[in-house]
């Protein structure tokens, strides 16, 4: 417990509080407008701090049954990031469990908390908060303050009120990132459509420029695509858009872009590399497309482009104008 020597006069515990409040005032309006979860994240963390300050700030995700860190501040961040914490198991657990806040200021005598491995049992006191929007759980803010002092219950119920800003706050960036991504996903085959990959190629094109990089850029048409629909129909047309975007995702690397960019046409941005690291993928699409679509047959008509530091092209109009040399050939056949 707090010592005499430590505990702030009434006047001014209550002064603290009210700047507290006036903090959390201040900053909900940049909370609830910051719709990049990563960001958002830390920025919780860090206002939480200037109000309560706590040793170690963790936010928990629920996943199912249980909790897991999705942001760890402080000595024992590493640990927190590796636990998983069942719904009733300790203090934070049982947050869960009960969708209900909790003061405990002698924690490592309180027998409801579960010692974390790796982490001592000095004194501690503990405030869980559940995050909850529209009565769903969808997480838990725990704050860890170590020594003989324990939490203030003004402090408690700031942080408490604050668990309110950041369910929704959390609720929110999840949403527009969900739309964000439903904005720009194909949704018959589940790869980047059209806008998303306009977008990237301007951005890698920009990229590539200022730090001098090779950037590749393969399209892709299928070969009499029209006659699978005419004559199977468009649900076994569907079946053969899909197998071609697993084809394309099964080869693709980390961070290259596979993107669906008209009805049966298709594009894989690939950034640092150059003309036989594309035309090496050419030659494996082919195969993979050819192993996807077993169960109906389909070829496709790849056209290859490559933007170099010291050369000036469009890329995307020099990838379409090869793809239809491609094309052509293919129709004209051997001979």
């Amino acid at each position: 417990m707090t010592s005499s020597g430590d505990t702030p006069r009434p006047e001014q515990a209550s002064q603290e509080l009210l700047l507290g409040y006036q903090r959390l005032a201040g900053v909900s309006r940049l909370v609830l407008s910051d719709h990049e979860i990563d960001g958002l994240l830390a920025r919780i963390a860090e206002t939480l701090a200037e109000v309560v300050p706590a040793g170690d700030i963790v936010i928990w995700e629920s996943n199912g049954e249980e909790l897991e860190a999705v942001l760890a501040r402080g000595v024992d961040a590493a640990i927190m990031r590796t636990l998983r914490i069942r719904h009733g198991v300790g203090i934070t657990g049982l947050c869960a469990l009960t969708r209900q806040p909790i003061l405990s200021n002698n924690a490592e005598r309180d027998p409801r908390t579960h010692q974390v491995p790796g982490t001592s049992n000095d004194p501690e006191a503990i405030i869980c908060a559940p995050l909850v929007v529209d009565q769903e759980l969808i997480g838990v803010l725990s704050l860890y303050r170590s020594g003989e002092r324990g939490f203030l219950e003004g402090e408690y119920e700031l942080a408490c009120r604050f668990a309110d800003v950041a369910a929704i706050a959390i609720d929110n960036a999840r949403t527009h990132e969900s739309l964000k991504d439903l904005a720009s996903t194909d949704d018959l085959t589940g790869i980047a459509n059209r806008r998303r990959f306009r977008e990237e190629l301007e951005r890698e094109l920009a990229s590539a420029e200022r730090y001098g990089n090779c950037l590749s850029l393969l399209l892709l048409d299928l070969d009499d695509f029209k006659q699978i629909n005419d004559s199977l129909g468009h649900s076994a047309g569907d079946d053969v858009l899909r197998a071609v975007a697993a084809a394309l995702r099964g080869r693709a690397r980390r961070g290259d872009l596979v993107a669906r960019i008209g009805g049966d046409e298709f594009a894989l941005l690939l950034p640092q590399s150059d003309e036989a690291d594309a035309a090496a993928l050419v030659t494996d699409l082919q195969g993979a497309i050819a192993e996807e679509t077993a169960a109906v047959p389909v070829t496709a008509s790849i056209g290859s482009a490559t933007s170099r530091p010291d050369e000036s092209v469009d890329l995307f109009d020099l990838a379409d104008e090869l793809l239809y040399s491609a094309k052509r050939a293919r129709s004209l056949g051997p001979g």
